[in-house]
């Protein structure tokens, strides 16, 4: 009886603990991967529209992209810190058996978490990337031009 009490209770401090890392997993794989497809993405819009950019362009870009390097993590950061009481929740006594609800509250993590980074590109792709008011051929009619 004891040892079914003690493997019991292993099995659910790992799943504590994968809940409670699962937001710090998706800050980290948001802020590495949507970084650097933040500022492809700008990149290859604001030469788009601008064409070839002249030094002084080049290095105000530089200096922004710099920036987006340390904002971009903590936009993450932030996004999955919001999103852990999703994760929270479902390590209610009351809900934890109910996988159908696991899953629900992690796919409510998981948007939750995407939400800020997913923000930001589009603004930055909105403002930085498109000067003068140059619409993309594949820009949306819904985002701002």
């Amino acid at each position: 009886m004891i040892n079914r009490r003690r493997r019991s209770t292993e099995a659910s401090d790992i799943r504590w603990a994968f809940g409670c890392g699962f937001p710090a997993i998706i800050a980290l794989a948001f802020a590495t991967v949507g970084t650097f497809l933040e500022l492809r993405l700008v990149a290859h819009a604001h030469v788009y529209c601008a064409g070839d950019l002249s030094a002084g362009e080049n290095s105000a870009g530089s200096v922004w992209a710099v920036s987006r390097l340390v904002l971009f993590p903590i936009v993450s950061v932030v996004s999955a810190l919001i999103s852990l009481p999703f994760q929270l929740l479902a390590r209610l006594p009351r809900l934890a058996g109910r996988m159908w609800l696991e899953l629900l509250l992690l796919a409510l993590s998981i948007a939750v978490s995407a939400a800020g980074p997913v923000a930001l590109i589009l603004y930055d792709l909105a403002t930085q990337g498109t000067p003068d008011n140059c619409v993309l051929p594949w820009w949306p009619s819904w985002l701002p031009s």
